[in-house]
């Protein structure tokens, strides 16, 4: 997410805000009490509202209002001291509700229950303003990241970048000072560099300094802390409306910010009106016996979306332009006919187009592909809501064929795809192939954030409509989050691609290249429950009634996040296909007989 306006502040605003920056352990002083009072519900504040003190009553509210605790998250975070006064009304960022404060910027979550701080100097690296920021700020600027974090875990990369401290113990020490700094400041981004009168490390949502001389905020030797919020207005990464100071303690309801997307989609054939929702779907199997019932179930559930896989082979196995619909036109009849959406993920190049490939391997020539779409996407036009291009190709195994993983030849694939399909249907969404949480990386697989990102370094913001992705939950509840102060566990406990809120680190990586506009497809989620396959015996620790809980529980998530598209349940009705070796087999929420598990009955009777 990039700036959404450019906003022009009276000069002596940013002049006092600037001096306001934080010196750890000073106090507010005194004479700022009669500035800012309680109100029902929060408290109210002039401090920041351009004005001489006294001159004006007009300033920011920052209350619980509305179901969103900001005045107790305020309270709770360490007040005017860690955050600062506020410089902003409420407004809508990124589909969530957003304050600015003078050291951060607040953003609720609701699947979190708090606040997190917007990672404000790498937003304005998105937008452009490195040079700004070196020029009039003396901000450094940002390491590469693909280069300095690549091949290290999530772990790894955290204990890399805070060791840039290491250079600097005064700044260390102010870092390591508040309890939580990997909330308040994140991660370093840059170095600590000489800034000629004074040293400063760049964070994701602060830069501080060490003073070599004194200066009239700070004596030598002292160390000071930039406030990413104050220095994100100054740079314009917010519309004026929400910074627009309040007559008075009125109503704070959030405001989007008027003016057109700052990120308008390069892409060909761009379709306003996709994702304009959530939707809810199922993984089902269609291909053999029980189609109908497959679907009665589906749509008896109240979900709209049901996805298919579709592997190329089936089609157009025999040469280059010998189609064979059949199946898949029965397929289509039948969930139109029942008024719900259908999701295809295409996979599984067919032998004429893999000659020295191993089977499953995407094609030697990417205008095969191409072409296929062209015919499906005619065929087919208005009757197939979205394509899911490929599947999990950071995983070599299977759909890459076994052969080494590349992000930046799946871009080129997906570069071929997009056009296709827009081209035929213009109103078809385009998904990226949803990547699968590994855990690991080596010459079979690569974690999913890193490929994300190296597939964003290839170019993926301009051929996808929505970025597909997999949620793993294993044997954690889905509000569950790994604990990176401790030491790795088994059992699926120690890396953050075990757990279901893996998707929050990939929604993030979104937005840090400028792609947060769009929407995320979950389009396999799901929970196993005793399994008899090698490597699913933690299916063991969930039951039935669990799985059914989280189930729910995740659709709550990702419908609150606002920036998750669809989501689908993987799987509806794979223990009618698969035998109870396979390890499929226990995701499913019906049983062979077709009779509901508890999951099923769970999200059917869920609020939707």
């Amino acid at each position: 997410m990039v700036s959404v306006g450019r906003f022009r502040k009276l000069s002596a605003l940013l002049a006092a805000v600037m001096v306001l920056t934080m010196i750890m352990g000073t106090a507010p002083a005194a004479a700022d009490a009669a500035l800012d009072y309680d109100i029902p519900n929060g408290h109210f504040f002039t401090q920041t509202n351009g004005q001489p003190a006294g001159a004006s009553p007009s300033g920011y509210s920052v209350t619980n209002n509305n179901g969103v605790p900001f005045w107790n998250e305020f309270k709770r975070l360490g007040g005017i001291q860690i955050v600062g006064y506020p410089m902003s009304r409420r407004f809508m960022w990124d589909g969530f509700v957003t304050q600015v404060f003078q050291k951060a910027v607040f953003q609720w979550r609701p699947e979190a229950g708090q606040v997190y701080f917007i990672n404000v100097f790498d937003q304005m690296s998105l937008a452009g303003k490195d040079d700004w920021l070196l020029t009039v700020r003396s901000t450094p600027k940002p390491l590469d990241a693909a280069t300095f974090d690549a091949g290290k875990t999530w772990p790894q990369v955290v204990a890399g970048r805070q060791a840039l401290l290491d250079a600097n113990p005064a700044i260390k020490a102010v870092y390591y000072s508040v309890p939580d700094p990997m909330m308040l400041f994140g991660l370093p981004t840059s170095p600590v560099v000489d800034n000629g009168n004074h040293y400063a490390i760049r964070l994701q949502r602060a830069v501080i300094q060490q003073w070599k001389v004194n200066v009239p905020w700070a004596r030598a030797g002292q160390v000071t802390i930039a406030n990413g919020g104050a220095v994100s207005v100054e740079a314009g990464m917010f519309d004026p409306s929400i910074t627009t100071p309040q007559a008075g303690p009125n109503d704070d309801t959030p405001v989007t910010p008027p003016g057109p997307n700052p990120n308008p989609n390069p892409n060909p054939n761009p379709n306003p009106t996709i994702n304009p929702g959530f939707g809810y779907g199922m993984q089902a199997h269609l291909m053999y016996g029980g189609r109908d019932t497959a679907l009665d179930m589906v749509a008896g559930a109240g979900f709209g979306w049901v996805k298919q896989q579709v592997l190329w082979d089936w089609i157009e196995g025999k040469g280059k332009g010998q189609y064979d619909w059949g199946q898949l036109d029965g397929i289509v009849d039948a969930v139109n006919a029942r008024g719900l959406h259908l999701l295809v993920s295409i996979t599984t190049a067919p032998a004429w187009a893999t000659p020295n490939y191993p089977k499953h391997s995407p094609p030697a020539n990417n205008q095969d592909l191409a072409d296929f779409l062209t015919a499906m996407a005619t065929r087919y036009k208005g009757r197939i809501g979205a394509y899911e291009i490929w599947n999990e190709q950071n995983l070599s195994a299977w759909e890459w064929g076994g052969m080494p993983v590349n992000a930046a030849a799946y871009v080129q694939l997906l570069k071929a795809a997009y056009p296709a399909v827009k081209k035929a249907d213009p109103n078809a969404i385009v998904i990226s192939g949803a990547l699968t949480p590994t855990g690991w990386n080596d010459s079979t697989a690569m974690d999913d954030a890193i490929f994300l990102e190296q597939m964003y370094q290839a170019g993926l913001k301009d051929w996808c409509d929505a970025v597909g992705t997999h949620a793993g939950g294993y044997n954690n509840p889905p509000g569950d989050w790994v604990d990176l102060r401790t030491v790795p566990s088994t059992s699926f406990k120690g890396h953050p691609s075990f757990y279901f809120r893996r998707i929050e680190q990939l929604h993030d990586i979104m937005v840090k290249y400028g792609d947060g506009n769009k929407k995320m497809w979950v389009t396999e989620f799901g929970w196993s429950t005793y399994n008899k396959a090698p490597s699913y015996e933690y299916g063991a620790d969930n039951s039935p009634q669990q799985q059914a809980t989280y189930l729910v529980d995740a659709f709550k998530m990702m419908k609150n996040y606002g920036w998750v598209g669809a989501a689908f349940i993987w799987n509806l009705n794979f223990q009618n296909v698969v035998p109870d070796t396979d390890e499929k087999y226990a995701f499913g929420i019906l049983n062979s007989d077709w009779t509901p598990r508890p999951a099923y009955i769970a999200v059917r009777d869920m609020p939707k």
